[in-house]
Protein backbone atom coordinates (compact mmCIF):
# COMPACT_ATOMS: atom_id res chain seq x y z
CA UNK A 1 0.00 0.00 0.00
CA UNK A 2 1.46 3.41 -0.97
CA UNK A 3 1.23 6.78 1.55
CA UNK A 4 -0.07 9.57 0.14
CA UNK A 5 2.88 11.59 0.09
CA UNK A 6 3.92 8.32 -2.80
CA UNK A 7 0.36 8.90 -4.53
CA UNK A 8 1.02 12.27 -4.82
CA UNK A 9 4.74 11.90 -5.88
CA UNK A 10 3.72 9.46 -8.30
CA UNK A 11 0.68 11.32 -9.67
CA UNK A 12 3.20 14.57 -10.29
CA UNK A 13 5.54 12.52 -11.98
CA UNK A 14 3.27 11.67 -14.16
CA UNK A 15 1.14 14.82 -14.67
CA UNK A 16 4.32 16.59 -15.55
CA UNK A 17 5.99 14.26 -17.68
CA UNK A 18 3.30 14.49 -19.54
CA UNK A 19 3.75 18.50 -20.09
CA UNK A 20 7.35 17.19 -21.19
CA UNK A 21 6.53 15.98 -24.89
CA UNK A 22 4.95 19.96 -25.28
CA UNK A 23 6.46 22.29 -27.10
CA UNK A 24 9.24 24.98 -25.74
CA UNK A 25 7.64 27.89 -24.96
CA UNK A 26 4.63 25.71 -23.37
CA UNK A 27 6.81 23.54 -20.82
CA UNK A 28 8.27 27.03 -19.85
CA UNK A 29 5.07 28.77 -18.70
CA UNK A 30 3.90 25.75 -17.32
CA UNK A 31 6.94 25.37 -15.33
CA UNK A 32 6.70 28.86 -14.00
CA UNK A 33 3.30 28.54 -13.42
CA UNK A 34 4.27 25.07 -11.07
CA UNK A 35 6.63 27.65 -9.22
CA UNK A 36 4.24 30.60 -8.84
CA UNK A 37 0.56 28.68 -8.05
CA UNK A 38 1.76 27.87 -4.39
CA UNK A 39 2.65 31.63 -4.32
CA UNK A 40 -0.99 32.71 -5.19
CA UNK A 41 -2.78 30.08 -3.73
CA UNK A 42 -1.17 31.52 -0.32
CA UNK A 43 -1.72 34.38 -1.33
CA UNK A 44 -4.55 35.18 -3.12
CA UNK A 45 -6.78 32.10 -1.55
CA UNK A 46 -7.08 28.66 -3.84
CA UNK A 47 -10.62 29.56 -5.30
CA UNK A 48 -9.12 33.03 -6.68
CA UNK A 49 -5.72 31.28 -8.09
CA UNK A 50 -8.14 29.14 -10.03
CA UNK A 51 -10.21 31.77 -11.11
CA UNK A 52 -7.20 33.35 -12.50
CA UNK A 53 -6.08 30.49 -14.63
CA UNK A 54 -8.86 29.88 -15.88
CA UNK A 55 -9.15 33.54 -16.92
CA UNK A 56 -5.87 32.97 -18.59
CA UNK A 57 -6.89 30.04 -20.47
CA UNK A 58 -9.88 31.76 -22.29
CA UNK A 59 -8.65 32.53 -25.33
CA UNK A 60 -8.02 35.96 -26.19
CA UNK A 61 -9.46 37.46 -30.00
CA UNK A 62 -6.01 36.77 -31.22
CA UNK A 63 -6.53 32.88 -30.85
CA UNK A 64 -5.30 30.24 -28.56
CA UNK A 65 -1.85 30.57 -26.90
CA UNK A 66 0.62 28.82 -25.82
CA UNK A 67 -0.02 30.65 -22.05
CA UNK A 68 -3.71 29.66 -22.55
CA UNK A 69 -2.90 25.97 -23.10
CA UNK A 70 -0.24 26.08 -19.79
CA UNK A 71 -3.18 27.48 -18.05
CA UNK A 72 -5.54 24.41 -19.31
CA UNK A 73 -2.54 22.04 -18.18
CA UNK A 74 -2.53 23.64 -14.82
CA UNK A 75 -6.28 23.10 -14.41
CA UNK A 76 -6.48 19.83 -15.22
CA UNK A 77 -3.58 18.75 -13.36
CA UNK A 78 -5.25 20.81 -10.12
CA UNK A 79 -8.70 18.56 -10.83
CA UNK A 80 -7.09 15.50 -10.83
CA UNK A 81 -5.07 16.54 -7.54
CA UNK A 82 -8.50 16.96 -6.17
CA UNK A 83 -10.10 13.82 -7.73
CA UNK A 84 -12.10 15.83 -9.95
CA UNK A 85 -13.65 13.76 -13.37
CA UNK A 86 -13.57 17.08 -15.00
CA UNK A 87 -11.89 20.09 -15.17
CA UNK A 88 -14.70 22.60 -16.09
CA UNK A 89 -16.53 22.03 -12.49
CA UNK A 90 -13.12 23.01 -10.36
CA UNK A 91 -14.18 26.30 -9.92
CA UNK A 92 -17.62 25.97 -9.42
CA UNK A 93 -16.58 22.90 -6.83
CA UNK A 94 -14.13 24.91 -5.17
CA UNK A 95 -16.52 28.09 -4.50
CA UNK A 96 -19.67 25.87 -3.93
CA UNK A 97 -18.53 23.62 -1.24
CA UNK A 98 -18.22 23.94 2.19
CA UNK A 99 -15.57 26.07 4.09
CA UNK A 100 -13.90 23.03 5.54
CA UNK A 101 -14.36 20.96 2.18
CA UNK A 102 -12.37 23.86 0.89
CA UNK A 103 -9.40 24.31 3.10
CA UNK A 104 -8.85 20.54 2.58
CA UNK A 105 -8.98 20.77 -1.60
CA UNK A 106 -6.59 24.20 -0.41
CA UNK A 107 -3.82 21.78 1.80
CA UNK A 108 -4.26 18.72 -0.98
CA UNK A 109 -3.10 21.78 -3.66
CA UNK A 110 -0.46 22.57 -2.08
CA UNK A 111 0.88 19.45 -0.52
CA UNK A 112 1.03 17.88 -3.73
CA UNK A 113 2.47 21.34 -5.58
CA UNK A 114 5.94 20.95 -3.52
CA UNK A 115 6.31 18.12 -5.98
CA UNK A 116 5.36 19.42 -9.26
CA UNK A 117 7.61 22.25 -8.41
CA UNK A 118 10.49 19.77 -7.96
CA UNK A 119 9.65 18.07 -11.21
CA UNK A 120 9.04 21.24 -12.94
CA UNK A 121 12.79 21.32 -12.19
CA UNK A 122 13.91 18.04 -12.97
CA UNK A 123 11.63 17.36 -15.99
CA UNK A 124 11.10 20.32 -17.70
CA UNK A 125 14.12 21.78 -16.54
CA UNK A 126 12.47 25.10 -15.31
CA UNK A 127 13.97 26.72 -12.26
CA UNK A 128 11.60 29.43 -11.25
CA UNK A 129 8.74 31.27 -13.13
CA UNK A 130 11.50 34.47 -13.55
CA UNK A 131 13.65 32.00 -15.25
CA UNK A 132 10.79 30.67 -17.57
CA UNK A 133 10.03 34.01 -18.10
CA UNK A 134 13.48 35.43 -19.18
CA UNK A 135 13.54 32.33 -21.38
CA UNK A 136 10.76 33.19 -23.21
CA UNK A 137 12.05 36.42 -23.97
CA UNK A 138 15.78 35.14 -25.19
Amino acid sequence: MKTRAQELLSTAAKLVGEVEGKEKEIRDIYGGLCHSFPVMVRTCGLCQAVAFSFDKMTPTSGGKSNRNEAHKLLLEHVSKILGFADPATLLKRIREDSASQYMLYTRQVLTSWVYFKRFAVSILKVEDARAAEEAKHD
